[in-house]
């Protein structure tokens, strides 16, 4: 997809219209992409305001990676529209292969975004104890968030898969989203213990 019809390009205003409008484009699974890659910022965000106050090797380890993978889950997004009106023009042209192919990849590209979000997830889960009390928030709504597109972009899977008419190729794209989505609920909760356990008052 050009830069100019890219998400990115976009008024934030003029997307949110754009994924609320009666047309097939842009869906959840570049909602999805989109919460992220913000959930992902908000946990940089943290790092780089604890860095700047006091520098840690492992948490500038942290911050480089987060820096590395910030806009890898939101470039989903623009794949995730590519992907779908590929689909729907090979669905109008009713050439068998075509479709096949272009059903693989409307599948395909929400699990890598889920794979994507799972990298980003874990790294927010390492990030939270060595940010600063003050952005500890941040860093919590950004794995929540990007929590969020994990689960979103399995969502897209399911409702992909059964445009799959191999069953093998079904049933790996189902056995890949479910480990998707237990890592993630996984990740999530070790977190949320930790920030229970960090409560005054909660044990």
């Amino acid at each position: 997809m050009s830069d100019d019809g890219s998400v990115w390009t976009q008024r934030l205003d003029g997307f949110r219209a754009a994924t609320a409008a009666r047309q097939p484009t842009p869906g959840c699974g570049a909602a999805a992409a989109v919460t992220a890659d913000i959930g992902l910022a908000l946990v940089l965000k943290g790092l780089r305001i604890s860095e700047a106050h006091d520098s840690d090797p492992v948490r500038l380890q942290l911050l480089q990676a987060a820096e590395s993978l910030l806009g890898r889950p939101g470039a989903f997004a623009d794949d995730d529209v590519q992907a779908f009106r590929d689909f729907l023009d090979a669905a109008r042209a009713g050439e068998p292969e075509q479709k096949r192919a272009a059903s693989r990849q409307a599948c395909a590209v929400p699990l890598a975004l889920a794979h994507c979000c799972l990298e980003a997830l874990e790294l927010a889960v390492k990030a939270w104890p060595l940010t600063d009390t003050n952005v500890q928030s941040d860093a919590q709504a950004g794995a929540v968030l990007i929590h969020s597109g994990l689960s979103a972009a399995l969502i897209n899977v399911d409702a992909d898969m059964g445009s799959l008419d191999d069953p093998t190729a079904r049933e790996q794209a189902a056995q890949t989203r479910r480990r998707l989505q237990d890592e993630g609920d996984g990740l999530l909760k070790r977190l949320r213990d930790r920030v229970m356990g960090d409560v005054p008052g909660s044990a």
